[in-house]
């Protein structure tokens, strides 16, 4: 219509800004609403206020400027292959291939992994994992060309050539709509591996109870312990030991029940002055609630990464309608009844997101084998599949609810002039 380049680049980009605004602004809102739910996630101890978890007026300006900003900055970048010249409009040339190299830059990144472990340091252990997070993200389009291609091949259906050729066609539209379910199978295959199990510690003694005392004074503290348990009536065995130099006390007490071992160490306090009574429990009781805060905090980053990524999926399912519309109502024109259309849009995503979500899950494993000191425990195998569900779960409940748009677009088939 005789729109210059600026023009065009203005107008979408305004578009999109406007809109990133205003969905950042809604973000915030919604933010503010469920607040009040997440201080109920139990951390280091014990719930939390709101005002813990509010980010303060400068980090909610940042959101405000930053997410806008940079969905500007991704529009004028898109629209590298929109505006072109009129020799570029007239050939209508089909982008070039994706190249191997991508695959070689996952490899090579891999090929790291294994020389890291515990005594790495810190910024290089989080440069290695970001290089691998970036390079399955990277070889993502590559894999879904290839998968296009093995499908078109293969096809016995009209639903598997539609979603062959256009997982062929656009790999990189296929791999948008399943990235974020599968970058967080990267993130759960990581996490979930590192996640200590319920018996990782092992179930220590909560019975016995020790006290520390000098060594001078051991007949003493002895004799003073058995007086002070028998006017409570508890009966218990006191042996002497030793632990890296230290004369250690160890009192065990008959009747196993916590109550009494509580009454017990009731008893003994003050026995000797700065040490109290403390079983193997009681000693553990520190790593014990890190491992429950790591464990809550894993739960709560995966719930969280897959809400956005479901709704992510969604939102591409929805606008790869939109942005095929005259495709979908030409197909529908030629006779391809609406069912088919819906069959070859699951396959294009379901079948990408089982290659490539397995294989960063995978990818996601083997990352963190050199940190892992113990083998894949209950936990983490319950944490990756239910990963790997509401995955799933996720990608088709985003296409089953934008099948109704399907339904509105292909509503009216005859070919539009854009």
């Amino acid at each position: 219509m005789g729109a210059t380049p600026g023009q065009v680049v203005t107008m979408t980009v305004a578009e999109a800004v406007i809109t990133a605004f205003g969905g950042a602004l809604l973000g915030l809102v919604l933010y503010g609403v469920f607040a009040p739910l997440l201080t109920g996630i139990e951390i280091a101890g014990g719930s939390w206020f709101v005002s813990d978890l509010w980010p303060g007026a400068l980090a909610v300006l940042a959101v405000l400027v930053a997410v806008p900003l940079l969905v500007g900055l991704s529009a004028v970048v898109g629209l590298r292959r929109v505006v072109v010249s009129p020799l570029g409009v007239a050939k209508r040339q089909t982008p070039p291939a994706m190249r191997f190299i991508r695959v070689l830059a996952l490899l090579a990144v891999l090929a790291v992994v294994p020389t890291l472990g515990m005594g790495a340091g810190a910024g290089v252990v989080a440069a290695v994992l970001g290089l691998a997070f970036l390079a399955v993200n990277l070889v993502g389009p590559w894999v879904v060309g290839v998968i296009g291609r093995i499908v078109t091949s293969r096809a016995r259906r009209p639903a598997r050539l539609l979603a062959g050729r256009r997982m062929m066609d656009d790999p990189r539209a296929a791999w948008r709509t399943v990235s974020g379910v599968a970058m967080t199978g990267f993130v759960a295959g990581f996490i979930g591996l590192l996640s200590p199990g319920s018996g990782l510690s092992g179930t220590a003694n909560a019975t016995d109870l020790h006290l520390s005392v000098p060594s001078s004074r051991v007949a003493e503290v002895t004799a003073g312990a058995r007086e002070r348990l028998s006017a409570v009536e508890i009966p218990a065995g006191i042996d002497v030991g030793d632990d890296g130099g230290t004369t250690v006390l160890t009192v065990s007490v008959q009747r196993r029940d916590l109550e009494t071992v509580d009454r017990a160490r009731t008893a003994l306090d003050g026995l000797v002055p700065g040490h109290g009574a403390t079983s193997a429990a009681d000693e553990e009781w520190s790593s014990n609630r890190l491992f429950g805060d790591i464990g809550t905090g894993t739960v709560t980053v995966l719930a969280v990464s897959f809400l956005v990524a479901t709704a992510s999926a969604g939102i591409t399912a929805a606008s790869s309608i939109l942005d095929r519309r005259q495709t979908y109502a030409l197909l529908r024109l030629a006779g391809t009844p609406l069912k088919v259309m819906n069959k070859a849009r699951r396959a294009e995503t379901l079948i990408p997101l089982t290659v490539m979500g397995g294989g960063a899950i995978a990818v996601g494993v083997f990352c963190a084998l050199p940190f892992s000191r113990v083998s894949m425990n209950t936990t983490g195998v319950i944490t990756l599949a239910a990963c790997v569900v509401l995955g799933f779960a996720g990608v088709i409940g985003a296409g089953a609810a934008s099948a109704p748009l399907l339904r509105s677009v292909t509503a009216d088939p005859a070919p539009r002039p854009d």
